[in-house]
Parts: C-alpha cells; sequence; structure tokens
C-alpha cells in the first residue's frame, strides 16, 4: 500500500476558474479537486510540468476571486494538477475558508492550517 503523501485534505469544488501559464490562458469549468496547496482541475491543454502559473477561483458576490500562483504539478488525459506556491494574506484566508466550509470534516482541516498556516 502506498503512503499519502498529501499535507492537506481535499475537497470537491465545483465552480469555474482560470488558470494561466505565461501567454496560454484556460477558463476551468471544474475544480476536480482543491486543498490549501493545490488543486487538480479538468483541463484539456497540454501544459508542462514544472511550468509557473496563476490560478483564479471565481466566487460569486465576492469581488474577482481568490488568486493564487504556483506550478504545473502533472498534466495529461485531459487533467491537470498544480502545486500552490505563493499566495497573499487575503487570498490565503479566503482559500482557507473556501476548505473549512465545504469540508466533511471541518475538525481536520481546522488541525491542518494549525500545522501548516501557509502552503508548504
Amino acid at each position: 500500500m502506498t503512503a499519502e503523501k498529501r499535507r492537506f485534505s481535499r475537497i470537491i469544488f465545483n465552480v469555474r476558474a482560470r488558470l494561466t501559464v505565461g501567454e496560454t490562458v484556460c477558463t476551468v469549468e471544474r475544480i476536480v479537486n482543491l486543498s490549501v496547496g493545490g488543486c487538480q482541475l479538468e483541463i484539456d491543454t497540454h501544459l508542462q510540468p514544472g511550468e509557473p502559473c496563476k490560478f483564479t477561483i471565481f466566487l460569486p458576490r465576492m469581488g474577482p476571486g481568490v488568486d493564487v500562483f504556483g506550478e504545473i504539478v502533472r498534466a495529461g488525459k485531459g487533467e491537470t494538477s498544480l502545486k500552490f506556491t505563493r499566495v497573499d494574506p487575503e487570498n490565503l484566508f479566503h482559500l482557507q475558508n473556501i476548505i473549512r466550509y465545504n469540508a466533511e470534516d471541518p475538525d481536520l482541516i481546522e488541525e491542518e492550517i494549525k500545522v501548516h498556516p501557509g502552503l508548504v
């Protein structure tokens, strides 16, 4: 059995988003899963692992959305995985709240945030 490498729990978060990699802008219809440390997206665009990116989660009633910077970890077969590497404090607060309020076990999320208050 493979040991779990993930530091953060994932949630299913079915909202629109945008992924910007260099000059390429991808509209994301659905976030497959989301955590404080990264996400998996349904994207058909061919992207290379290691490429830096900007990821924006659109939230109705919240203005421009939540912006997070990261890098492509895996890409292929219609899905792309991101590792978040940088986020400003206000966006981190919103990202953490998205995870808290949509998690099956909010107490577990609270514990994860206490142990890893940033992205690493």
